[in-house]
C-alpha cells in the first residue's frame, strides 16, 4: 500500500511539474513543454515607487508552442501603462503614456535538472515595440534536489531607443545585466513557497552606472491544466546610481514591484 501510495504520488508530481515549465516569475528554469503542446500565459506586472510619483502597469499576452528536440518558442503581445509625476514652468502634473510591442521568444534546453547533474538552457527574446527594439539572452542553470529546486538566471539586454533631438533622430542604446538567483520548495504536488533575488545593473558606455539588488517572497499554485504564479520584489539595497545618503536606488529603479502569472496548458 505504502509503495502504491508513493508511485502515486510521483506520478501526480511528474504530471503537474510536466504541465508547468516554471514556478518563478522572474527567475526562468531550464524546462521546456512538450512537443505540440500549447500554452497561453498572462503576465501582470506593478512597479511602484520612485523619486517623484511613479506608477507602471506591465501586461503581457503569452502564446507558447512545444516544438519537440527540447525546443520550445513564445510570442507575446505587451502593452505598458506608465504614469508619471513631471514639472512644467513650476507646475506639477501627472502625465501617462501607453506603449505596445511584439515579442519572440526561443528556449533550447540543452540539459535536464533531474536526469543530469544540473539543467541548462539557452534564451533568447527579440521585442518590437513603435520606436524602440530589444534583444534579451539569458544562461539559464537549475536544479531539482528532492523538494528543493535551484534556478540561476545570467541575462543581457539590449535596448534601443528613437529620440528626437531637435531636427535629428538618434538611437539611443541601453545594456543592462541581470543576475538572478531563486529557491522553491515543494511543500506538495500543487503548492511551492518561492524566494527570488534580482541583481541588476544599467550601463552606459560599457561602465555600470545603476545597480541595485532586489529579493522577495512568492508562491506557485498548479492544478491540472493551470498554473498561478506571485512574486513580491521590493529593492533592498543600491550599490550604484542612488542619491547620497539614500539606501535604495529611485532614479532608475522602483521601489517595489508585484508580479502574477497566470496560465492554461492544452
Amino acid at each position: 500500500m505504502m509503495k502504491t501510495k508513493l508511485l502515486l504520488a510521483f506520478i501526480t508530481c511528474a504530471l503537474t511539474m510536466q504541465a508547468q515549465d516554471r514556478l518563478f516569475t522572474y527567475t526562468y528554469q531550464s524546462t521546456v513543454i512538450n512537443k505540440n503542446q500549447k500554452e497561453i500565459e498572462f503576465w501582470s506586472t506593478l512597479k511602484t515607487g520612485k523619486t517623484n510619483f511613479y506608477s507602471r502597469l506591465d501586461n503581457r499576452l503569452e502564446y507558447e508552442i512545444g516544438l519537440g528536440n527540447n525546443i520550445q518558442t513564445a510570442f507575446y503581445l505587451n502593452q505598458s501603462m506608465v504614469t508619471r509625476s513631471i514639472e512644467v514652468e513650476n507646475t506639477k502634473s501627472l502625465k501617462s503614456e501607453n506603449k505596445i510591442s511584439f515579442s519572440n521568444e526561443w528556449k533550447w534546453k540543452l540539459l535536464d535538472p533531474v536526469a543530469d547533474p544540473v539543467g541548462i538552457a539557452l534564451y533568447g527574446e527579440l521585442g518590437v515595440g513603435g520606436k524602440e527594439y530589444e534583444l534579451e539572452s539569458k544562461l539559464i542553470i537549475d536544479k531539482k534536489i528532492h523538494n528543493l529546486i535551484i534556478a540561476t538566471n545570467f541575462i543581457y539586454e539590449l535596448e534601443i531607443e528613437a529620440e528626437q533631438e531637435k531636427l535629428e533622430i538618434k538611437w539611443e542604446k541601453k545594456q543592462k545585466t541581470d543576475f538572478h538567483i531563486a529557491l522553491a520548495y515543494l511543500l506538495s504536488p500543487r503548492f511551492s513557497l518561492t524566494m527570488e533575488n534580482a541583481f541588476r545593473n544599467i550601463l552606459e558606455d560599457g561602465k555600470i552606472v545603476h545597480s541595485s539588488l532586489y529579493a522577495g517572497p512568492g508562491f506557485s499554485y498548479v492544478q491540472e491544466n493551470f498554473f498561478v504564479n506571485f512574486t513580491a520584489l521590493p529593492q533592498i539595497k543600491s550599490f550604484k546610481g542612488q542619491k547620497s545618503g539614500d539606501r535604495i536606488n529611485l532614479n532608475a529603479y522602483e521601489k517595489v514591484q508585484f508580479r502574477i502569472l497566470f496560465s492554461h496548458v492544452f
